[in-house]
């Protein structure tokens, strides 16, 4: 399937966040198996590409997620997970699966803007952890409809989110005038938005090469998820972290339109069934993490955390917000759908 021209991506590499997974988990997804006369014989083996290394929390939610469906469906669909970057690199991950390179992948969709603009992750558009784990699995189920599986031949199964992507700075950021001059490391064109909204400059790098940006004085902050602070020990270089739930991420699992339509109906359910609870898992464990777990760990290694009062924030979106309306009215009634789901999501979580 083509895509249409203005759709052609101009990747930009963004965060991909390191979350923890877990292991206690949250929902139950049926545990009966398929009915072994709709499976033909033999082994449909299902690929799925993850950026995140071997032993990251986030390959280990993809690696249960692959062992239930390859034991619910008695090895006829056997799902064998590629971890940090060994089948696809990242920016090829959406083309991969679209083109059936690889049958699946877990990754973040901000990524893929350049793909479609309504993929893409608004900032400071969701008010808390709460809203945007309420938004994710609406929110993907809105794309696959009308993104994912009319352009780019892949249906998304199920989301969670890693956290926002927050401040970590080598002086404090308390206030808006405080982000005047700041050079900040930004991996994606939402993120240079904000940071050019608020008063400083942004400078696009790789979310991998942070630790050296800011240890060779490259930039002086970057737009981080906690997590990835705590995994890549930003705080060696930079110790000042400004909570303000700053750009919300929503990863996915997505698979090949034409592998999910070969499938009988009870195995895409083990499908579906598994890639709801692995992300209700995920989603419930961030919540606690960025509320509790990351932002101890963060204080133990050194950091001193700044939550910025509703108030300030309020200021700061204030400023953000004509330009998340611009962005939203270019897309039509998508934006319009887009929109309904944040001010849904939001006001749910007050």
């Amino acid at each position: 399937m083509a895509l249409k021209k203005s759709f052609l991506p101009a990747f930009i590499i963004i965060s991909v966040a390191s979350a923890a997974f877990s292991t206690a988990s949250c929902s139950s997804p049926s545990p009966e198996n398929v009915n072994s006369s709709s499976l033909g014989t033999g082994t449909v083996t299902v690929r799925l590409a993850i950026p995140n290394p071997p032993g990251d929390e986030l390959t280990a939610n993809a690696e249960k997620f692959a062992d239930a469906v390859t034991r619910r469906t008695e090895g006829a669909y056997a799902v064998k997970v590629f971890p940090g970057e060994t089948m696809v690199k990242v920016p090829e991950m959406y083309d991969a699966v679209r083109q059936g390179s690889v049958e699946m992948s877990v990754v973040g969709i901000g990524i893929f803007e350049g793909l479609h603009p309504g993929l893409a992750e608004y900032p400071m558009s969701y008010d808390s952890i709460e809203a945007n784990v309420a938004a994710a699995q609406p929110l993907l189920e809105l794309l696959s409809r009308e993104i994912f599986e009319k352009f780019l031949n892949m249906k998304g199964l199920a989301a969670y989110t890693t956290g926002a992507q927050e401040l970590i700075s080598k002086r404090p950021v308390k206030t808006l005038e405080d982000w005047k001059g700041l050079l900040v490391g930004t991996g994606n064109s939402q993120g240079s938005a904000l940071v050019t909204a608020l008063g400083a400059a942004p400078v696009t790098i790789f979310w991998t090469d942070f630790y050296s940006g800011l240890s060779k004085g490259t930039v002086d902050a970057v737009l981080n998820s906690m997590r990835s602070d705590v995994v890549y020990k930003l705080t060696d270089s930079a110790k000042y972290v400004t909570l303000f739930y700053g750009q919300p991420t929503f990863l996915s699992y997505n698979i090949n339109l034409d592998v999910w339509n070969d499938m009988p109906a009870d195995v895409r359910q083990v499908f579906l069934d598994e890639a709801r609870g692995a992300c209700d898992e995920m989603n419930a464990y961030q919540v606690r993490a960025w509320k509790e777990t990351d932002r101890n760990t963060l204080m133990e290694l050194g950091a001193e955390i700044y939550d910025v009062p509703k108030a300030e924030r309020e200021r700061w979106k204030s400023i953000l917000q004509p330009y998340i309306d611009k962005r939203i009215a270019a897309l039509g009634y998508l934006g319009v759908q887009i929109k309904q789901i944040m001010d849904s999501a939001n006001s749910e979580q007050r």
